[in-house]
């Protein structure tokens, strides 16, 4: 059964990885300024920028890359996610991405003190990536 629902073009999904490569970097940089002692940026062999260019690449390839599950999640209810459905599930994968990253914290350069940092911080990636990818998608409209 052939649903109508919005599916994403391969050039949102490349504005998608932009600015979520773009907001990412500007928030662990803001949350490591504000917070240094719980958002560590940087390792003996990476400097603050490569760090925060390694570990929010991959976040933001996670991100991106999960787009299409989300579009076959609702393929197969048959029906569109609402705003609330992709910010829970944007939820878990920023919590789940930044957990896995910073168990790596020598290959990404990012290290955070406890879980509960990295809940925070998922928190505010998933309210700055909606705010985001509503301005994108709105804007190809």
């Amino acid at each position: 059964m052939k649903h109508n629902l919005p599916t994403t073009t391969s050039a949102q999904m490349t504005m998608i990885f932009l600015v979520q490569l773009l907001l990412n970097s500007v928030v662990i940089w803001l949350a490591n300024i504000v917070f240094p002692s719980q958002v560590v940026l940087g390792t003996a062999y990476f400097t603050l920028g490569w760090a925060i260019f390694h570990s929010m690449l991959a976040l933001s390839l996670i991100g991106t890359l999960v787009v299409p599950l989300f579009e076959w999640k609702q393929e197969m209810m048959g029906k569109a996610l609402t705003s609330q459905h992709w910010m829970i599930g944007y939820l878990a994968i920023n919590f789940a991405g930044i957990w896995v990253i910073t168990r790596f914290s020598e290959q990404f350069g990012l290290g955070i003190s406890a879980w509960w940092v990295g809940l925070l911080l998922a928190a505010v990636f998933d309210f700055v990536q909606g705010m985001g990818m509503m301005m994108v998608l709105k804007k190809e409209k």
